[in-house]
């Protein structure tokens, strides 16, 4: 029995009163988006983003974006969909999730949201808690009191009005984000996070997650980095480089993105961006296992 046929029966055998939505998650480089691509050639699917990551139009080949080969043969969706200097969070894609599901069951195919990003993952299947926008005055005063004053004193004015959250959150965009939302609604982000109001998906999922012996799952990183050089991922980071993006938005966060820059602007060499890039990808591999183990309850483990 292929993997593929073994999904479909543990589908069927589950007793869904309606149609679930198949979710694929898994760490980096282990193998999901051609499981999908699969599984969506068989069964009338359509792929779905949920690698924060690959929504970015710049990232192409270093964020391993399906090739315009795979998009031909079955619809991908929310990939590329903005620039790296444009905003995006999870709410943001939880709401474009929302519509594309619509459009999805009213062409009678079958969602398969695939990523490795677990709060994309986590909000899907639970909900999140629904912050009001902040407005972009708000934000842009919050963003020159970061410039002006620096991200340590930043950091103590974060503290004193939410202190939970500055435990886990100390870069740039999340403390930003915050204080902008202290501002707006005069009320810390921890307790929004607590609110009762939650936006989630009305719907029943199947979720799997693909597991791998990790030195495996590691090489395969590895070849994977090595195919992003041969394919064009230092032109793309010389693209941001040219384009003098602010280098601590989120997209930056991209592995290898800042080791190639460094070797651009010669303060490293090629080979010590690849490596060092390697490495990285190793300890993100470790720390998205720990994340799964810890977070997620798979309907089904795949060892692969």
């Amino acid at each position: 029995m292929s993997i593929t046929q073994l999904i479909e029966s543990k589908i069927l055998d589950s007793s869904f009163n309606e149609a679930p939505i198949i979710i694929i998650s898994g760490p980096t480089g282990i193998g999901k988006s051609n499981l999908a691509l699969s599984l969506a050639k068989k069964i009338n699917g359509v792929i779905i983003n949920a690698d924060s990551m690959q929504i970015y139009k710049e990232l192409k080949v270093i964020s391993s974006q399906p090739s315009n080969r795979d998009k031909k043969v079955v619809s991908h969706e929310l990939y590329s969909i903005r620039s790296i200097c444009q905003g995006f969070s999870v709410m943001d894609w939880l709401e474009l999730v929302e519509k594309k599901l619509d459009e999805i069951f009213y062409k009678n195919k079958v969602p398969i949201i695939v990523g490795g990003t677990g709060l994309y993952i986590k909000s899907a299947i639970n909900g999140i808690s629904k912050i009001p926008k902040v407005d972009k005055k708000v934000f842009d005063n919050c963003l020159k009191l970061f410039e002006k004053i620096g991200i340590i004193e930043f950091k103590k004015l974060v503290k004193k009005i939410d202190e939970n959250f500055i435990i886990k959150n100390i870069d740039k965009q999340r403390l930003i984000r915050a204080y902008s939302v202290y501002l707006q609604t005069g009320k810390a982000i921890s307790e929004w996070h607590k609110s009762s109001e939650i936006n989630r998906i009305y719907n029943t999922f199947f979720s799997i997650l693909l597991e791998q012996e990790r030195e495996k799952n590691y090489k395969n990183c590895e070849n994977r980095f090595d195919e992003f050089i041969d394919n064009g991922a230092i032109e793309e980071v010389r693209y941001l480089k040219e384009k003098n993006f602010d280098r601590s938005l989120p997209g930056f966060k991209c592995l290898g993105v800042n080791w190639i820059l460094k070797y651009l602007d010669k303060e490293i060499s090629l080979n010590d961006a690849i490596l060092l890039s390697k490495r990285d990808t190793r300890r993100y591999v470790k720390r998205q296992l720990t994340w799964f183990r810890h977070n997620f309850n798979p309907d089904l483990i795949l060892r692969i």
